[in-house]
């Protein structure tokens, strides 16, 4: 079974909604607040002022100097305002957070549920780091709280876990949730581009942020995990739990060893339940082109979730940008006008604890670079003292400098025991620099 929404369209800025599209000024079922209104705010008004969501009534805008926001096409009859206690004494039935941040947009979603009003919000970090406690004061004031784009932008994935597969029990989660990094690596890949030519232009297209570290330090993406298993295992695990490794470290020569595997790399986002354990990891991965993750391509994002009885169910689409965030908004906010029942594993007493660990097992790809060639005997003296035997010695690429680097790839082994060689290689002085190393997902 699979659930596939891709969307070739570029990611270009939505059009304005002509003005005979806007929704009447009658009196409408569900009042509506928007706090916020940067890129993704502005496509959630859009979306609200078409005729199509005409039972949906956006009456207030809140932003930090709003006088130099405010846009002639939003309707005359919603309040602009900076002033958050003004919306929150209002009689919104909704409001909606896409401000971004921990604080204040935490206090004021919480001062929200308590004074009455469901919330629906696209805030990662919120939900991840206080999502559980979020969701048990709407549980105590009779709202709802709905994030359903917090993960994969305009893509599902949050409503397709608790209802659409409500009836699976899901062990494995397989994702590549972070659109920066997937841009940045899709096009080393294509254009031969390095790291840092990737990630300018990244930047330039405003797919990165000036400071791109919770992007490709995998902040970003252990969030969006954290969420994931929550919703789909009930697991009560903090982003901070989740181990994460850069693809700072991944160069333009990696993808051309993968290509001779049949292979390419993404950032991977993985979460499996074994018994008590939660193995849960961010990190660069190499994905054989047979695997939906690895057609991924630019901003997309895709997850691959894994139950006892239905096997795999595929996700993918775009992930980021105001037009697939904005869909996911306000789909979250038609939910809440139809009074849809929260799914039961929004309450923090549902929600299980698990002992949080990275120790999977995989084959590795390992790029090493030694001090010296006679070095070479030292890597495998010491990879065999842990349990680790090499599968092969990968020839240089065609092209390649006559220094390469030693390339190895490895029969599967512990997470943790490969760690402890590599340490064990930088210790003794066998490598001069930090190795990659990567696993090889089947």
């Amino acid at each position: 079974m699979a659930i596939m929404t891709w969307d070739a369209q570029t990611d270009e800025p939505a059009k304005r909604p002509q003005g005979r599209a806007f929704a009447d000024a009658r009196v409408a079922h569900c009042k509506v607040a928007l706090l916020g209104f940067g890129t993704v705010g502005q496509s959630v008004a859009e979306l609200l002022c078409l005729q199509s969501h005409s039972h949906l009534r956006l009456t207030h805008i809140f932003n930090r100097q709003v006088k130099r926001k405010q846009a002639s096409w939003v309707p005359s009859y919603v309040r602009w305002t900076e002033d958050i206690d003004e919306v929150l004494a209002s009689d919104v039935d909704v409001v909606i957070e896409v401000v971004g941040g921990v604080d204040p947009a935490g206090s004021w979603v919480r001062r929200a549920l308590e004074s009455g009003k469901s919330v629906v919000t696209a805030n990662k970090h919120l939900i991840a780091k206080h999502g559980t406690e979020l969701l048990e004061v709407a549980r105590q004031n009779g709202q709802k709280l709905e994030f359903g784009a917090s993960v994969a932008g305009g893509v599902p994935v949050l409503c397709g876990l608790e209802h659409g597969l409500s009836g699976e029990r899901l062990f494995r989660l397989a994702g590549v949730l972070n659109g920066t990094c997937n841009y940045i690596l899709s096009n080393m890949e294509s254009r031969g581009l390095s790291f840092a030519d990737a990630l300018a232009k990244a930047q330039e297209l405003g797919y990165a942020e000036a400071d791109p570290s919770d992007d490709v330090h995998g902040v970003d993406a252990a969030c969006k995990l954290a969420i994931l298993a929550r919703v789909g295992f009930g697991a009560d695990v903090h982003p901070d739990k989740i181990h994460r490794r850069s693809i700072e470290g991944v160069e333009a020569i990696d993808f051309r060893y993968a290509k001779k595997l049949g292979a390419t790399i993404r950032q991977t986002s993985l979460a499996e339940v074994r018994g008590n354990d939660l193995l849960a990891a961010v990190q660069p991965a190499v994905v054989p082109h047979s695997s939906p993750l690895a057609h991924a391509k630019d901003n997309q994002n895709a997850l691959l979730a894994t139950g006892v009885h239905g096997g795999e169910t595929l996700f993918a689409g775009r992930g980021a940008g105001g037009g697939p965030t904005s869909v996911a908004v306000v789909s979250d906010v038609v939910s809440i006008s139809r009074k849809r029942v929260p799914p039961a594993n929004s309450e923090a007493s549902s929600l299980k604890t698990y002992s949080v660990n990275h120790n999977f097992e995989f084959p590795y790809y390992l790029r090493l670079t030694l001090r010296k060639v006679g070095d070479s005997a030292g890597v495998t003296r010491i990879l065999s003292k842990h349990g680790i035997e090499v599968r092969s010695v990968l020839q240089r690429p065609r092209g390649a400098k006559a220094k390469s680097p030693l390339i190895l790839l490895v029969e599967p082994c512990r997470a943790l025991e490969l760690e402890a060689a590599l340490q064990e290689m930088v210790k003794q002085g066998c490598l001069p620099q930090e190795p990659l190393s990567l696993p090889l997902l089947s």
